[in-house]
């Protein structure tokens, strides 16, 4: 093609447009994501105490208190329980982290544009919309969110679309494209609320991209930077670095080299928080919520996650089904075996990971959101 750029972009502006057209909307767990990435805009840090009398309201559900001796208060019951303290949001700050760019870029937007909104939102009824043409992010955080995730996972689908541009013509890649927007969780979990999953879907394309194309470096920082969004995550980012060391040692230190600097950063937000590496969220026994372990529902997750009418990945994506063959396929070629071994590995591993995981349903979700992540990862096989 004489302009290379112009497939990606229709993909993009294509798939953007539908998912920000569909009328669900999925802001539960991550319903303060918005308000954490404006304190990080507006006041630089990602604690929500100026936000209280709305955490209060939804009874601080996802809410956990720092208290100034550094213990931890979680669940946090009531007002006033963390006097002195943080109030933080339960989920990864690795994700509003990351949307904030975008959520300064719509908030100064929609200021610039008040002279034409502003009439237009004064014949709307109090609601979502009219706040958003307001430019009112706190009251109109879910169609906010919408329009983020959106973004982040038509990104996503124009990875896809690079990628499998590399494996195969460019026909064939955007056929792989649209299937990955919407004939998965792709467009019925990622791109409905801020989650963890979306760019979970959005990371590891890209640094399988970067690992086949020898760049260790961005890969280890894409998983990195995958891994403090969700921690399971860790499995692809274990599997990837166990591949640049069967490359060579200079491929396993480039690797490292983009890998560590990310954590680091992390790392350090992360003891200014909560005084430890890692977020109370990331840790495998947590107080007040489920946690991994053998629990004695681990075969109804074994079955569940595959084939259970609410929550089977292959029943609500059998197209995934063929992924099978296309790991197979690839396992067996001398060429592509590395590429099928990390790829039958990472699905292999994370399915079992959320099989151990007690609330391995997803809570009051449908369809299969835990098993999401791995949707780029399944539709390019």
């Amino acid at each position: 093609m004489n302009r290379p750029w112009l497939l990606p972009l229709l993909l993009f502006a294509a798939v953007f447009f539908v998912y920000l057209v569909s009328p669900m909307a999925t802001p539960f767990d991550s319903r303060w994501t918005v308000h954490t990435a404006l304190s990080l805009i507006h006041r630089h840090d990602a604690d929500l105490n100026e936000y209280e009398p709305l955490l209060a309201r939804d009874r601080f559900y996802a809410i956990e208190c720092i208290q100034p001796g550094g213990a931890r208060l979680y669940p946090v019951k009531q007002a006033g329980a963390c006097a002195g303290g943080h109030l933080y949001h339960f989920y990864p700050a690795a994700v509003p982290i990351l949307v904030s760019p975008l959520l300064a870029a719509l908030e100064t937007g929609l200021h610039l544009a008040q002279p034409f909104l502003a009439p237009i939102a004064s014949k709307l009824p109090p609601g979502f919309r009219r706040s958003l043409l307001e430019g009112d992010l706190v009251a109109a955080s879910m169609p906010a969110e919408l329009i983020l995730a959106s973004i982040v996972v038509a990104l996503a689908a124009v990875v896809v679309f690079l990628l499998a541009r590399s494996l195969a013509g460019w026909r064939a890649a955007f056929f792989i494209a649209l299937v990955f927007a919407f004939a998965t969780p792709a467009w019925s979990t990622g791109s409905r609320a801020l989650w963890m999953h979306g760019f979970s879907m959005l990371l590891l394309p890209a640094a399988l991209w970067a690992m086949l194309r020898q760049r260790w470096a961005a890969a280890g920082a894409l998983l990195a930077l995958a891994f403090f969004c969700r921690p399971t995550n860790v499995v692809p980012l274990a599997f990837a670095a166990l591949w640049a060391l069967w490359q060579g040692r200079a491929q396993a230190l480039r690797f490292a080299a983009g890998a560590v600097p990310v954590a680091a950063v992390f790392v350090a937000i992360n003891f200014a928080c909560y005084g430890s590496p890692l977020a109370p969220f990331f840790f495998v026994k947590r107080a007040g919520t489920a946690s991994l372990g053998l629990h004695p529902r681990i075969g109804e997750a074994l079955l569940g996650n595959l084939v259970s009418p609410s929550r089977g990945i292959f029943v609500f994506s059998p197209v995934f089904l063929f992924s099978l063959a296309g790991i197979w396929r690839w396992l067996r070629a001398r060429e592509t075996h590395l590429l099928g071994f990390y790829l039958a590995a990472v699905c292999t591993a994370h399915y079992l990971l959320m099989c151990g995981y007690e609330d391995w349903f997803g809570g009051h979700s449908y369809g299969p959101r835990y098993m999401s992540d791995l949707s780029s990862l399944l539709t390019l096989a």
